[in-house]
């Protein structure tokens, strides 16, 4: 019975894939799979991981809701007449324990993958298949089970831990502490079970290197930065990823601002993917259609929303644009001047200026048309010229970063600073900024010999421009106690945490009025 109710969980709603040459998205007939058939071969267990991918790509979490809840919530975002309800409450953080479906829907979405994840560890761990591919597929189940739990931490400071699938839904909530202790250990393991690489047509799994980021990150996140270092620099130094444009990238280093802007652009391209620089991202696939079910992961809603929601006005839903306050972040020579040359060249990689124009049919849009009225728009994750048209989701197939290399050089930067290793640091805020601006005339670097407390600055102005619109910014703030300075209508000691769905609340009989976070 227990094993026939962990088959109907991991089948119901959900589309199976399996491996094969096109890539571990593609899919295979699911009316094939029943519960006496399933878990005894390899493919079977290929195909319980896989399910769990596909909470990643559903609306309520990248393919939509996260970068609604993390960037409206932070200081990167400002409203435009589109704005409304539950975006706009993120905005003005007016939101509480119920009604705002950006926060309800992605703690739900969160436990549908920890759940899939348990079925698959506890299934796959007793299957008799060759040991490689079961290293494989549960090295990926602890590291999908620990990004979930991650997030669970990072954005409600804890919640109930299951670590297996039952009918008992009565799980009380746990701290903090207990769940990132089993968060590394999750981690611990997927980084001795997975490859460092894969091959070509399993691109987008999880791999060690992904692992030990996380593993990193979350060091950082509970100021241990000793551990954080050590993991961080594993993954610098071991070889497999690299800055593009930058001095290891094999299709040659930037050298003009141009080539620079050009470089920073494929991180974020839709026609480029899972590229040296990507340690892990959401695969989004198009042609696959967008289901706009937020509740169930059936692995056919394999478009992003991100293009339409983010686009430029007129030609998208433009629920959202650069604030002011982050457009004026990037450096300048002469403050105000928006020219190439004069102004970061990431300012020029990640949003639309005059120096862009947009195709839509046979129609040639200059950009400065738009600017004159809307301003700046998104660039990343938006085409570099074709306008999306905002009827036809099936086409934003952008992945969609959840640790990318320059992250993980900047994380790596913080523990050593925080450690007092300050010239080391700012050599790796340096790697950054040269990237960004090959010339050093905008971007001249950082002197080594700066004080701790300017390092500091200097990694939070860095991460700010670098990582601008990729979901960190808000999670930053909170954690250097910062966030109430910078975010708008932040109140301290509530906003920091989202509040508990009352939905969970009410479900939940081990909880209770005072497991909800502080404030709501």
């Amino acid at each position: 019975m227990k094993k026939t109710l962990k088959i109907i969980l991991l089948l119901v709603g959900t589309l199976i894939y399996t491996r094969c040459d096109d890539g571990f998205l593609n899919k295979v007939d699911q009316t094939s799979i029943n519960s006496g058939s399933f878990y005894n071969t390899e493919t079977d267990a290929v195909a319980s991981v896989n399910a769990a991918y596909a909470h990643l790509q559903n609306l309520s979490l990248w393919a939509r809701r996260i970068f609604f809840m993390l960037d409206f919530a932070s200081d990167e975002i400002d409203p435009t007449p589109n704005t409304q309800g539950a975006p706009f409450e993120l905005i003005q953080h007016t939101f509480g324990p119920q009604g705002n479906e950006h926060i309800d829907n992605p703690w739900q979405m969160f436990y549908k993958l920890i759940a899939r994840t348990n079925i698959t560890i506890e299934e796959v761990s007793d299957m008799d298949i060759n040991q490689d591919v079961k290293d494989e597929v549960l090295g990926q189940a602890h590291f999908l089970r620990a990004l979930g739990y991650f997030y669970i931490n990072a954005l409600w400071n804890g919640g109930p831990l299951r670590t297996e699938e039952t009918t008992e839904i009565n799980v009380p909530r746990a701290s903090p502490e207990e769940i990132w202790t089993l968060i590394e250990s999750d981690l611990t393991t997927a980084i001795s079970q997975l490859p460092a690489t894969w091959p070509a047509s399993e691109a987008g799994r999880a791999s060690s290197g992904a692992a030990e980021a996380l593993l990193g990150k979350v060091h950082l996140y509970q100021e241990e930065w000793q551990d954080a270092e050590t993991h961080l620099m594993n993954v610098i130094n071991s070889g497999n990823y690299y800055l593009i444009g930058g001095p290891n990238d094999p299709a040659g280093e930037a050298s003009t601002i141009d080539e620079a802007i050009e470089a920073l652009r494929v991180n974020h391209a839709f026609d480029i993917k899972n590229n040296a620089e990507a340690v892990f991202e959401v695969q989004f696939q198009s042609g696959s259609g967008l289901s706009w079910n937020s509740t169930s992961a059936t692995g056919r809603a394999e478009g992003s929303v991100r293009p339409q929601e983010y686009g430029v006005d007129g030609f998208s839903f433009y629920n959202a644009k650069p604030s002011d306050k982050l457009l004026n972040a990037y450096e300048r020579i002469v403050p105000g001047n928006n020219d190439k040359g004069n102004v970061d060249p990431r300012f020029q990689a990640f949003f639309f200026t005059k120096y862009d124009t947009l195709v839509k049919g046979e129609e040639v849009i200059p950009y400065s048309d738009i600017q004159a009225t809307a301003g700046y728009a998104w660039k990343k994750y938006q085409h570099e010229s074709t306008v999306q048209d905002p009827n036809n989701a099936s086409a934003s197939n952008v992945n969609h970063d959840v640790i990318r290399f320059a992250d993980v050089i900047l994380m790596a930067a913080e523990a050593k600073i925080r450690q007092g290793d300050v010239a080391e640091a700012v050599e790796l805020i340096n790697r950054i900024r040269r990237r960004a601006d090959p010339t050093a005339t905008i971007l001249p670097d950082i002197s080594p010999s700066v004080s701790q407390e300017e390092a500091i600055e200097a990694l939070i102005h860095e991460r700010q421009v670098e990582l601008s619109g990729e979901q960190v910014r808000r999670t930053d703030l909170v954690r250097w106690g910062i966030a109430a300075q910078n975010i708008n209508n932040f109140q301290s000691n509530k906003h920091e945490y989202f509040p508990i769905p009352q939905s969970e609340i009410d479900a939940n009989q081990a909880l209770g009025p005072d497991d909800q976070n502080p404030g709501y």
